[in-house]
Parts: structure tokens; sequence; C-alpha cells
């Protein structure tokens, strides 16, 4: 069979998440989710002082992503899109909470809908959400992501200093600062062809990818615990 790569978000649903990795397993193939930003030098720069811990731990993650949709699309239909810009945007702030938390796991998330002022584009899926993410450790992450406003930021804060994106989840262009002061990296000419190169050694060499299936189930995990907090108004606590 063929080697997989999955345009993120992994599936629309974690039953389908579970069936595609199972799928994989059967075929004996790579599987790989399209999270191109762990290939980015920005963004490996905040997984190197989660690691390391240059700021101290991070504990206070902020983080808002999101465009303003100008027209119809299928993004707004749930049965095309799992939901609404959780699943297209905002899944770059959980990516990126994760990342700053170092893999510490999610253990409950809360979250509120934003009233739409557009119904007709948004009539089954959201059009704008605030939620927060509890990590074990103690970290939290406080994110919005909407189709309603154009933005694209991220900040990571702990005892010693801080580290921000802004934009932070573009093609290119991305621009980092710190407690330190500003932050040169030179971005690169292609994310996606850092992991697609990544990719190909995982299948010569036979090692998993660092953007796995397992990634993507576990994010499609924190999706649904999400929309059931903003459909409940309450605490959603994740399963270990």
């Amino acid at each position: 069979g063929k080697h997989v790569i999955c345009e993120k978000p992994f599936t629309t649903s974690v039953a389908d998440a579970e069936r595609a990795m199972a799928a994989c397993r059967a075929a004996s193939v790579k599987l790989s989710i399209g999270y191109r930003l762990h290939f980015d030098p920005f963004h490996r720069e905040l997984m190197r002082l989660a690691r390391e811990k240059d700021f101290g731990t991070l504990t206070r993650l902020t983080g808002a992503n999101g465009f303003r949709m100008s027209r119809q699309q299928w993004r707004g239909q749930r049965t095309l899109a799992g939901g609404g810009p959780l699943m297209d945007m905002g899944i770059y702030c959980l990516q990126e909470a994760c990342m700053a938390a170092d893999g510490a796991e999610v253990v409950a998330v809360t979250a509120r809908e934003h009233p739409k002022t557009r119904p007709e584009f948004f009539v089954d899926v959201e059009e704008g959400l605030d939620w927060t993410m509890e990590f074990a450790g103690g970290a939290k992450a406080e994110l919005m992501t909407s189709y309603n406003q154009s933005v694209g930021r991220f900040r990571a804060e702990g005892e010693k200093g801080w580290y921000e994106l802004a934009p932070a989840f573009g093609y290119g262009g991305l621009k980092a600062n710190s407690s330190r002061g500003p932050v040169l990296i030179e971005g690169p000419k292609s994310q996606q062809a850092l992991q697609l190169d990544d990719f190909a050694q995982c299948v010569r060499s036979g090692r998993e990818s660092v953007v796995s299936g397992e990634m993507g189930l576990r994010d499609m995990r924190i999706i649904e615990a999400i929309y059931a907090a903003a459909r409940t108004g309450k605490r959603v606590e994740l399963k270990a």
C-alpha cells in the first residue's frame, strides 16, 4: 500500500481517526499528519524552550488564529468539515499549546462559543470559539479561533521570561520576540518540503513520524472534548 500523509485535522471524528489508524496498521504503511509547523524553526525554538526551560516551565499560554470568511463554502458545513474554525484554524493553537507544554497531557477543557453575527454562513458550525486547556503539571492555555476576524499569534510565559510569535501560523513571514528581545530566526523556504523530506526518511528507516497518527488522534480527542464543553457549558475532563 501507499504511505499516507493526511491533511489536518486528521479526520472529522475520533471514531474515524481510529479507523484510519487501524487501516494503516493493517496495510503496514506509515502515517503522518500535515502538522507543518513542527518543521518550522520558529516553532522548533518554542519546543526547545519548553524542553530546556530557558524561561522556566512555560505555564501561561495564550493564542488566537482565524480569518474572516467572505463567502459560504464547505468550511461552514459540519458534514464536510466536522466543525467550524476550531477544526481549521484553532487546531494550530491547540498544537502550539501542546508544544509549549512539552508533551504534557491535556487533563481538562472548558469552552464558550461566540455569538453568531452571520448565522446564514454558519448554520451548523461555530463562527468563533474561546477555550481553555489544562495540562498535567499545571500549564494552562487560553485560546481563541474565529471565522470572523484575521488574527494569528501565540505567547508562552514562564517564571523567567516569555516567547511570542506574531504572525505565528503562516507559511512564511513569521516573527518572534521574547523577554530578551527580538529573536532572529531564518525561516525555511518551505515548511512542507521539510516535512516531506522527514517523512521520506521515516519510510526509508522505518521510524515513526514526529507528527504521527497517534498525535492526530490525540488532537481529535481534545477537539471533541472542547465541543462537548462548549455545548454543555461544563468543564470536560479527558481520560488518561
